[in-house]
């Protein structure tokens, strides 16, 4: 009996000191004061996508938007599904708008993605589309035919142990480097790589060659320089620094193109950034999606906001609504070479330009 009760206490012992373990390197989510909302004189606001009634009928969650090298613009929304949902989205999730006249030009992505969420165009006019329920990171012509996909394939336990693994950071899952959690967007650089922030279920930034083959990664969960706590955005300059939306952190943060920590930008005026896209000018957009996707708080700051490459805030402007406009969650941000910004907003299921004055 008391060898019996030894065992007991022993394994309660091991369990226990196994929990601390696993528990260990937690990040908690940044909340900052929401700062005061401002207008911009520098632009004017349209709404480009839905503007029928036919098109709204079909309009879902706004994921994503790009500019290729001609001006046209690329808005990826989720249809019929939804941030997480199963089932193959019947509707075209890829509107395609020419950006002279501002019209619809093409359509396609239908019967593909899950739940798309990332969308770049690589300076080959490529589109590139992540799947936060397919977990794979896909690369189309311009025109939607597939080209390539990257991602391993899920075993049959990885989706029970990522889901303990957000409770205990430490519990191990036998993930490959290949392997990707809910990626978020994509950035790919002139030599044809490309670096995945791989967010929701991940806590890492991963960098791949031109044939998809791994060079680095940045996986630690935290709040100090060079950790991440929910990557969500991701873009590049011309230098090929790496800035990031980390936005469990409310921060942006800037690596070099090896992966190597340069700088951080967390002003309260910076919101919670979703989005982020460099600018010809060199400029930093952000989309600032607030905190009304998070549980106990209020709706926060929904906003554009412009900084410089040094961190500088030289703009910002926007507010919760749904009035031309207004914000409510913008999920990703594109800007073409004219300095107009594109916005897609999750919430109120659109794409709105502002366009330089």
């Amino acid at each position: 009996m008391r060898k019996s009760l030894r065992i007991m206490i022993g394994i309660i012992l091991l369990l226990g000191a196994l929990t601390a373990w696993f528990s260990r390197g937690g990040s908690d989510t940044v909340y900052k004061e929401i700062p005061e909302a401002k207008h911009s004189a520098a632009y004017e606001p349209e709404i480009l996508w839905p503007r029928t009634e036919e098109d709204k009928e079909i309009a879902g969650e706004a994921s994503g938007v790009a500019v290729d090298s001609k001006g046209d613009i690329y808005y990826l929304h989720r249809g019929s599904s939804e941030y997480g949902g199963e089932s193959i989205i019947q509707e075209p999730t890829l509107i395609v708008i020419d950006g002279e006249t501002k019209k619809v030009k093409d359509r396609w992505g239908e019967n593909v993605f899950a739940s798309p969420h990332g969308l770049e165009i690589d300076q080959e006019d490529n589109v590139w589309i992540t799947d936060i329920t397919q977990n794979k990171v896909y690369k189309f012509t311009a025109d939607g035919r597939l080209l390539d996909t990257f991602g391993d394939d899920y075993p049959f336990y990885m989706e029970p142990a990522l889901r303990i693994r957000n409770v205990l950071p430490k519990f191990p899952t036998g993930m490959t480097k290949d392997t990707f959690a809910r990626p978020t967007d994509v950035t790919v650089m002139d030599d044809g790589s490309f670096v995945v922030s791989d967010g929701y279920r991940n806590r890492r930034i991963v960098k791949f060659d031109a044939e998809g083959q791994f060079l680095w990664e940045k996986n630690q969960l935290g709040d100090h320089p060079g950790e991440l706590n929910l990557p969500h955005g991701i873009s590049h300059d011309q230098k090929g620094n790496l800035y990031v939306a980390d936005r469990n952190n409310a921060r942006i943060q800037v690596f070099t193109k090896e992966g190597e920590f340069l700088d951080e930008w967390d002003q309260n005026e910076l919101g919670r950034p979703f989005g982020l896209e460099v600018g010809e000018d060199g400029n930093v957009y952000v989309a600032d999606g607030g905190d009304a996707l998070y549980p106990n708080s209020e709706k926060g700051s929904h906003q554009v906001v412009v900084l410089n490459r040094n961190g500088k805030i030289i703009d910002r402007f926007g507010g919760w609504g749904s009035k031309v406009g207004e914000l409510k969650i913008p999920h990703d941000i594109a800007v073409n070479q004219h300095g107009d910004i594109f916005v897609a907003e999750l919430e109120n299921q659109r794409l709105q330009m502002f366009k330089q004055k």
